[in-house]
């Protein structure tokens, strides 16, 4: 079982010193490689800093419970526009391949449609097949278009909110 924790300023400092310290704070274990993409945890921090209305929408840390321990982290990439949230998640390598990506994923995509103004949930991945699209699949995503962020090419996949 994983779980899906919002992720304060305090644990956000906490992580850009060390993973003990990461885990002196949080009051568990912290899985070496948890976030390989280290470089954006201080621009979330500031920004969660700096919007603290804004975190509902913000980092999320991913907590196993057997063994209690941080193995990776994501979340929402500011609040929704125009009805559509993007969402992006990473899980340490040595716990890919558990399902704990398509969980973190689908308790993620079932809290954007919980808020009324989500129509749909958006994820972007590298541009060619692996595991992350996968993921996107089984989460029941489909292939959007590929599209430009920040100067480089990405697929762009989307889920919409079903209508009874």
């Amino acid at each position: 079982m994983i779980h899906v924790l919002r992720a304060s300023v305090e644990m956000l400092d906490a992580a850009l010193i060390d993973d003990d310290e990461l885990g002196r704070v949080l009051g568990h274990a912290v899985v070496p490689g948890w976030a390989t993409f280290r470089e954006a945890l201080q621009p979330v921090r500031d920004a969660l800093d700096t919007k603290p209305t804004d975190f509902a929408w913000g980092p999320r840390f991913f907590v196993t419970d057997e063994p209690i321990e941080l193995v990776g982290w994501g979340g929402f990439k500011g609040s929704p526009r125009d009805g559509v949230v993007e969402l992006g998640y990473e899980i340490a390598a040595s716990h890919q391949g558990r399902g704990f990506a398509t969980a973190v994923t689908r308790a993620m995509v079932a809290e954007a449609f919980d808020a009324a103004d989500v129509t749909s949930v958006i994820a972007h991945t590298l541009p060619e097949k692996n595991a992350s699209n996968r993921v996107l699949e089984k989460v029941g995503f489909a292939f959007d278009r590929s599209v430009q962020d920040d100067d480089e090419t990405v697929w762009r996949f989307a889920l919409a909110v079903s209508c009874p």
